[in-house]
C-alpha cells in the first residue's frame, strides 16, 4: 500500500456505524492521502463556488445525437425533464418506444459521459456547460439505450456482490438454510423501501485531482458521504476508522467515453466531477479504478443511490407506469413488487400438479395422459393462427423451411415490424452489437439465420457472454410454428415466442429482459 502510516492522535475519529466529520486539527485525513493541510484547504473541489445568472433562458434550440451520428434539433423549454424529452426524441428519431431510452451528457473536452437521471432539468444541465456550449469541441447530448439504469431494482444480485456489501445484522428466520438468499432479500427490501441506500465498501485505486500517482485505499459509502480508511480490508468487529472523503451531493458520477490507457492500474475506471465547479479541466477530476467491471458497476449504482436516494425509486415507478401497456413493462411491474424472481434463483423448483377448473368445483388431474391432453387443448386455444404465418403442409422441418410459399410468410410475418427484429444481420454483427450494449443478462435481438435459410436466431447476453440459439420452423397440423427446443414448445409466430421467454426461462438460462431497438435508415430499411 502506497500511503504513509497514520499517527494515532487523541482526537482520531472512530466511525461506527456512520461517518462523522473530523474535529478541527485532526490531520489524519491529510496524512492518509499524502497531502498537506494547505493543499487540502485549497482544493478547488471544496472551495470553489459559482453564482448563476439572474435570468436564464426560457427555451433553447438544442442538438441531440444518436450513437451512430444522426442528429435532430429540438426546442427545449424550461423545466423539461429527461424522461419527457426521451419520449419526444423517440418520435423524432423514429425508433420504437422503450423504457431503456435515456439521455447521456457527453463532456467532449474531458472525454467523459454520464446518463442523466430522469428527473433532471435539461436546461439546467445545458447551463452548467458554460463556455463549452459554443466551443469547437462542444459538449453533446447523446440519445441512447441504458439497460443498467433501473435493472438493479429487478435483479440486484447482478449488481451487488455480497463481498462488497455491509448489510449489518441480517434476520435469518426461515431462510437460515440459505445465508446468501437472506442477504439478497434484505438488499431487495432496502432498494424497495427507498429510505436508505445500501452500504458498499471495497478497495479502490484513487488518483487525486492534479496528480499522476494512484493510491490503493479502502472506501465506503455512508449515507451521502464517501468515506476513506487506512485499512486494506473490512474490520471484523465493525469498529473500523473512516474519515469523510467527499460529499456526494456536490458531485456527479462519470465514466470515460473511451477505454482508459495503459497508465491506469485497470481499465475499469470512473470519476467524480464537482457539480458546483464550472471549470472543465482534466485536473479537476477525481479518478477511481476498480478490479473488475462488475465492481465498477456496483460502485456507480451505489453512488447514484447515495446521491439521489428515493428520487431514483420514484423515477423507476413513473417509468413503469408509462410502459405498463407493453409486455416487458408489465413483466417489470410484477417482478418489482416482490422478491419472487430473486427466490427462484436460489430455491429449487417446487412440485406442481395439474388442475381442472371446467366443472362446478376444481379437481386435481392425476392421470398423466389426461393432464397432457388438457394442456395441449389449452395451448391450441391460447395460440393465435395468423394467416401471414401459415405454410402448406409438410411432414418435416426441411419441407417447411424450403417451401416457396413459406419464405414470404416468414419475411412478412408479425415479427417483421417488431423493434427487436433485425433483418439481414450477420452473426458477427449481432455479437458486436450485444458486446457493446449488452450490459445486463437477457439483452437480446432476433435475426434471420444465414447458415440455415428459412429459420431465425435468438442472440442474447448471459453472464457477459453472447449466446446464439437457433429458432427452427416446425410443422404442427398444417400450421407453421417456431421452436427453440426441438419442437417441445411450439409457437405460431416469433412474437409469441419472445413474449413467452420474457416471462419464463423455458430452455434458456435467463429470461429475455431488454431488446436492442433498431433504428430505421432514410431509405426505409433498418440497421
Amino acid at each position: 500500500m502506497s500511503c504513509i502510516e497514520l499517527p494515532r492522535p487523541s482526537n482520531l475519529l472512530t466511525v461506527n456505524p456512520l461517518c462523522g466529520k473530523p474535529k478541527e486539527g485532526d490531520i489524519s485525513y491529510q496524512l492518509l492521502l499524502g497531502t498537506s493541510a494547505s493543499s487540502v484547504d485549497s482544493d478547488a473541489f471544496s472551495s470553489y463556488t459559482s453564482q448563476k445568472g439572474s435570468s436564464e433562458p426560457q427555451e433553447v434550440t438544442l442538438n441531440f445525437y444518436t450513437e451512430d451520428g444522426k442528429q435532430q434539433k429540438l426546442v427545449v423549454e424550461e423545466n423539461l425533464r429527461v424522461l419527457d424529452l426521451c419520449q419526444l426524441l423517440a418520435l423524432k428519431f423514429n425508433v420504437a418506444r422503450s423504457h431503456t431510452w435515456t439521455l447521456a451528457e457527453q463532456l467532449t473536452s474531458l472525454g467523459i459521459e454520464r446518463s442523466l437521471e430522469d428527473h433532471e432539468d435539461i436546461l439546467q444541465v445545458y447551463a452548467s456547460w458554460g463556455n463549452q456550449k459554443e466551443s469547437e469541441n462542444e459538449n453533446k447530448f447523446i440519445f441512447k439505450q441504458d439497460f443498467c439504469k433501473y435493472e438493479f431494482f429487478r435483479t440486484p444480485q447482478q449488481f451487488f456482490p455480497l463481498s462488497m456489501l455491509d448489510l449489518g445484522s441480517v434476520p435469518m428466520d426461515c431462510l437460515s438454510e440459505s445465508p446468501d438468499l437472506a442477504k439478497f432479500v434484505t438488499l431487495q427490501n432496502i432498494l424497495s423501501s427507498g429510505e436508505k441506500s445500501p452500504v458498499v465498501q471495497s478497495l479502490l485505486w484513487c488518483k487525486e485531482p492534479g496528480k499522476d500517482t494512484w493510491k490503493r485505499l479502502f472506501f465506503r459509502i455512508e449515507g451521502t458521504t464517501l468515506c476513506v480508511s487506512s485499512a486494506t480490508f473490512p474490520s471484523k468487529d465493525g469498529k473500523q476508522q473512516f474519515w469523510p472523503f467527499r460529499d456526494l451531493m456536490e458531485y456527479e458520477i462519470y465514466t470515460p467515453v473511451e477505454t482508459a490507457g495503459n497508465t491506469n492500474p485497470t481499465s475499469y475506471t470512473f470519476c467524480l466531477k464537482n457539480s458546483i465547479c464550472p471549470e472543465e479541466s482534466p485536473k479537476n477530476l477525481l479518478w477511481f479504478c476498480c478490479e473488475s467491471d462488475k465492481h465498477r458497476q456496483c460502485w456507480i449504482v451505489a453512488l447514484r443511490l447515495a446521491k439521489y436516494g428515493r428520487k431514483i425509486r420514484e423515477n423507476y415507478k413513473e417509468v413503469q407506469s408509462r410502459h405498463m401497456d407493453s409486455p416487458l413493462g408489465s413483466a417489470d411491474s410484477r417482478m418489482s413488487t416482490s422478491v419472487d424472481s430473486l427466490l427462484s434463483d436460489y430455491t429449487p423448483m417446487k412440485p406442481r400438479v395439474a388442475m381442472d377448473f371446467t366443472g362446478s368445483q376444481s379437481r386435481i388431474v392425476e392421470d398423466p395422459k389426461e393432464a397432457k391432453a388438457i394442456a395441449a387443448a389449452e395451448g391450441h386455444t391460447w395460440k393465435r393462427r395468423l394467416p401471414c404465418c401459415r405454410a402448406p403442409g409438410g411432414s418435416s422441418q426441411q419441407n417447411v423451411s424450403s417451401s416457396p410459399t413459406a419464405r414470404p410468410a416468414m419475411e412478412f410475418g408479425v415479427h417483421a415490424i417488431q423493434p427487436w427484429f433485425y433483418s439481414g444481420m450477420s452473426r458477427d454483427e449481432a455479437t458486436h452489437l450485444l458486446t457493446k450494449y449488452g450490459t445486463v443478462d437477457g439483452v437480446f435481438l432476433v435475426r434471420e439465420s444465414r447458415r440455415n435459410p428459412g429459420s431465425f436466431v435468438l442472440s442474447y447476453v448471459y453472464k457477459n457472454k453472447i449466446h446464439h440459439c437457433q429458432i427452427f420452423p416446425v410443422d404442427e397440423k398444417d400450421q407453421l410454428c417456431y421452436s427453440l427446443d426441438n419442437g417441445r414448445t411450439k409457437f405460431y409466430d416469433l412474437l409469441q415466442l419472445v413474449e413467452f421467454y420474457q416471462l419464463n426461462l423455458g430452455s434458456l438460462p435467463t429470461k429475455l429482459t431488454h431488446f436492442l431497438v433498431h433504428r430505421p435508415r432514410s431509405n426505409g430499411q433498418v440497421e
